[in-house]
Parts: structure tokens; C-alpha cells; sequence
């Protein structure tokens, strides 16, 4: 297939029966030459798919009830060779072919009311409204999500499990389920539940949260051609049932050329990611390497140890960020707010110069060497009862005693461990 030279506005196409020139919108040349593209990305997919034996068909999918939902992409609950998994669709995929093709339990139905009528519902208007190279965008975005993912295997990042890449049907990214929800929706419902403005968790388990994320920025940064993730927020750290944090969603990471020059630099598209994380020279439309991860992990330890949003100073809007950094200012969070153990650690993260940002490697180093206070089993026990249904008072007393163990010395907490 030949595809036509674009011009600004209109594209000359020849035609081989008429000499006669006939004009076709640029739009309309985007489409085509981003079809084109998911149509040769899903082709090699698909083949490594077969080969690595990941390939998934939707028949064996159960699906439960929608998780959440986004501008680019829906996630649900499935079943699969008996084990609860995350089903991630593109938000133009699920159409009436998707409801039909992936089985949907009875039960499931009646506790979610109206879930097929809703998803058919939201078909429609999709195909309505949204535009053709968005919608090839959202597929794209997704199935290079699936090539990072499969490709991509670490303790500390979301396990991939498989894809369904049938051509002219929707596309399916499947990985594990993680019980405990992001990072953000955590810190909510723990403000709702102990009814304040401000909530964090004790220092030791920051710092766990902390050292998992560097370690996964070590092995994509580390890699022979490192991998930039390019989206860190605490909506993508996901929690298991453990309430250990794991790194998620590489749809619009960047595969770096390799170099043996660490201080490197790579033009690449301006504007990724979530504003309130991204690095200003990134906004800026500027070179930028691996370090714009550094800085947007700068922002979420200060998110985890202040219980705070970064820049919550400036007002609730993340374009005032945005406009902050267009102005040649360097707005920073305010560490005083954190724990004064990891203020060194974050203010350096988050340098205003990229090139004396921590590597990866280092932040795992330097968070190993924070001083925490020794959790003794008698301090385990205690975390877990928390968790567990409990009456008020009974709860209110047990956080009041834990709270007064962590002012203890480390000898102490020590003589009351249970053997």
C-alpha cells in the first residue's frame, strides 16, 4: 500500500485511470498512516504472542464488574483458568462485538445494574464522538503497552499475564489483580476513615513504598537500552493484598537509544504524562532523559510522607504548575512538610538541574541507609489487627498504643518483641 504525501492541509493523491488531481484532507491521510501502524504493531504482537505462548482468547475471560475508568481506558475484574485478573480495554474498544465475545457471568450482571446496557450505551456515543486519530491513539497506546509489558518482568512492577489480539475485535492487556487499588484512592479512604484533612502512613512503610518504586525505576532505567516509564503517579502504584506497592501502566513509556554516555540527553515528545508529576523540562518542551522519573519520584515520596498533593500551595488547578514552569520559575514542593529522615533524598530528586538528579540505582541505595525505627513482632501483630474489622473503641486504642510504641527507643520496642 502507497500512501500519499501530506502536505499542511490537503494531500495530492494520482489516480491511475484520471490525470486529474483530487484533494484529500490531512485528517483523513492521519488515520489512514495511524491504521497502518496498528495494523503492523497488533501483526507483530500477535506473532509474539504465539511464540512466548501469552496469547489469550476472550472466550476464556469471565468478566465480574468495572474497576475504574479513564479518558484512554477502562479497567474490569475477570476471571480467567481460575484466577481474579485485571482486564484493561481501550476506552474506544468496547463495543458490542467486546460484550459479546467475552462472557459475562450472571451474577456479575446483577450486582453491577445496567453493566451491559451502559458499556453498549458508551459504545454509541463513542462512535459518535470521538475522532479517528484519537481513536487509533487509544489502540496504539495500548497495544505499545503490551510489547513494554511482555517484554518486562520484575518483583516490583505489575505482573503481565497475557492479550487478546484478535484482528477486527477489541484488544485486552491482562495482568494480576491487585486487591489494595492505587496509591491515591488508598490515602482517601484512609482520610475518610480516620476523618482528617491530612493522612500518611508510618515511616518504615514509606520508605518500603519508596524503595520498590526505585527499585523498578532501577531496572528500566538500567536496562542496555533503558526504558523510560514517562507517567509515575500514585494512581499508577498499585497495592496487592500485602499492601506491597508495585509499579503500573508503561502505556506511554519510551525506549531510550542506547549509550555509554550517562549524562545523555534525548529528544522526545513534550507533554507526556500526568502534570502535577511531570518534570518542568518536560512542559518545556525540552531534551530530557531517565531523570524525568527522578523528579516525578521526588514528588510522590513527598505525596506518600506529607499526605499531601505536590504544590498544593499553588491552588488546587495543575496548570498553575504548568504556567509556573512556562514562566521560567522552579516551583518545589514544601519537604518541611515530610519526614525530616527523607528530606535530603527528595529535595535532590527533584534538582532543579537533571543532571545532579540520583540515578535509580542510587535512590534504592540511599532509602536502604534511612534510620527506622526496628517493627518488633509484637508491632506486626498489632499493624494486622488494625486492618481487621474492629469495633471504634477497640481500634482507637490499639492506634493510640501504636503510636506511643513508635516514640520508643529501638532497645525498648525490642524487649517487648513476642516469641
Amino acid at each position: 500500500m502507497v500512501l500519499p504525501q501530506a502536505t499542511e492541509s490537503h494531500t495530492i493523491v494520482d489516480h491511475e485511470d484520471d490525470a486529474s488531481m483530487v484533494r484529500v484532507p490531512s485528517d483523513a491521510v492521519a488515520s489512514v498512516t495511524s491504521s497502518v501502524r496498528e495494523a503492523e504493531l497488533l501483526a507483530r504482537l500477535s506473532a509474539k504472542a504465539v511464540d512466548a505462548h501469552w496469547r489469550v482468547s476472550r472466550k476464556e475471560l469471565v468478566m465480574k464488574r468495572e474497576l475504574s475508568k479513564t479518558l484512554k481506558s477502562t479497567l474490569f475484574l475477570a476471571a480467567w483458568r481460575g484466577t481474579e485478573v485485571v482486564v484493561k480495554c481501550a476506552e474506544t474498544h468496547f463495543t458490542t462485538r467486546a460484550m459479546s465475545s467475552a462472557r459475562i457471568t450472571s451474577s456479575a450482571v446483577s450486582k453491577v445494574p445496567n453493566l451491559e446496557e451502559s458499556c453498549l450505551g458508551q459504545a454509541a456515543t463513542q462512535s459518535t464522538g470521538l475522532a479517528a486519530e484519537d481513536h487509533h491513539a487509544m489502540i496504539e497506546e495500548l497495544l505499545h503497552e503490551i510489547d513494554m509489558m511482555s517484554r518486562e518482568r520484575h518483583p516490583d512492577m505489575v505482573m503481565f499475564l497475557g492479550a487478546c489480539l484478535d484482528q477486527d475485535a477489541p484488544i485486552m492487556c491482562i495482568t494480576e489483580y491487585m486487591p489494595g487499588g492505587d496509591l491515591e484512592r488508598y490515602y482517601m479512604a484512609k482520610r475518610r476513615e480516620k476523618t482528617t484533612d491530612v493522612w500518611c502512613p508510618p515511616l518504615w512503610q514509606i520508605v518500603e513504598w519508596c524503595s520498590a518504586v526505585a527499585r523498578a525505576l532501577a531496572f528500566l532505567h538500567h536496562r542496555d537500552e533503558p526504558l523510560i516509564h514517562r507517567d509515575l503517579k500514585p494512581l499508577n502504584l498499585l497495592l496487592n493484598k500485602h499492601l506491597e506497592v508495585k509499579v503500573a501502566d508503561m502505556g506511554i513509556s519510551k525506549v531510550m537509544a542506547a549509550t555509554n554516555n550517562s549524562t545523555a540527553s534525548y529528544t522526545m515528545t513534550g507533554g507526556v504524562g500526568s502534570w502535577l508529576y511531570t518534570a518542568p523540562e518536560v512542559v518545556r518542551h525540552e531534551q530530557y532523559n531517565e531523570k524525568v522519573d527522578i523528579y516525578a519520584f521526588a514528588l510522590i515520596m513527598y505525596f506518600m510522607s506529607s499526605g499531601r498533593a505536590p504544590f498544593y500551595q499553588l491552588g488546587k488547578d495543575p496548570e498553575l504548575v504548568l504556567k509556573e514552569y512556562l514562566r521560567g520559575h522552579e516551583p518545589r514542593p514544601i519537604v518541611a512538610d515530610c519526614h525530616i529522615q527523607l528530606r535530603p533524598i527528595m529535595a535532590s530528586a527533584c534538582d532543579v538541574e537533571e543532571k545532579l538528579r540520583p540515578t535509580a540505582a542510587q535512590l534504592v541505595q540511599e532509602l536502604s541507609e534511612v534510620p527506622v525505627t526496628k517493627r518488633s513482632c509484637l508491632c506486626e501483630s498489632l499493624a494486622i489487627s488494625m486492618v481487621e474489622p474492629v469495633g471504634a473503641e477497640c481500634r482507637a486504642s490499639l492506634d493510640s498504643f501504636l503510636r506511643t510504641l513508635s516514640s520508643f527507643s529501638t532497645s525498648t520496642v525490642d524487649s517487648l518483641m513476642i516469641v
